[in-house]
């Protein structure tokens, strides 16, 4: 099951010459990069492992970096630290506004409530005051002699008329 994987020969003469200077390189191994594109991936892999040398920086680079950097920076003006001006005033005023409110509010719930003296009420203005009872019948009986039929209407009146406690 495990079978050994083997690399061509003319694979492993390349590699080998990848391996020893990738850069410079002979007729036959070039002859082989163009047909074998496995090994043309590890020459490009080989040259990206060289060392390249470092850029070096002109005199005085980096004893002048930091003013450079400060010359690109944006300046301050005059514009934002009027706004600033206006900010912290709209601010305190807001502040102190909120200060006094709440100390007037304050003031007025700790006051004592005023006492007056008042007159009793009369039946008729606790009357008007108390709520309507939902299940109670508001109508007198005029109203409801008027919802009756005129005959209905004269018997219950000669009704009325005669006493009760009459003997015959």
């Amino acid at each position: 099951m495990n079978e050994a994987r083997t690399i061509p020969q003319a694979c492993e003469a390349t590699l080998a010459a990848l391996e020893a200077d990738p850069l410079s390189i002979d007729a036959a191994t070039q002859a082989h990069l163009r047909a074998c594109p496995a090994c043309a991936e590890a020459r490009v892999q080989w040259l990206a492992l060289e060392d390249a040398p470092f850029a070096l920086a002109p005199a005085g680079y980096f004893d002048h970096l930091p003013t450079r950097i400060l010359r690109k920076l944006p300046t301050r003006t005059k514009h934002r630290s009027q706004m600033g001006r206006w900010l912290w005033a709209a601010a305190a005023v807001l502040l102190m506004t909120g200060v006094g409110l709440t100390g007037f509010w304050l003031g007025r719930a700790n006051q004592h409530p005023m006492v007056e003296a008042t007159l009793p009420r009369t039946p008729r203005e606790v009357q008007e005051l108390l709520p309507e009872a939902p299940f109670q019948d508001t109508e007198d009986a005029m109203s409801q002699l008027s919802d009756l039929s005129k005959a209905d209407a004269e018997a219950v009146l000669q009704r009325m008329e005669t006493p009760k406690n009459v003997k015959p």
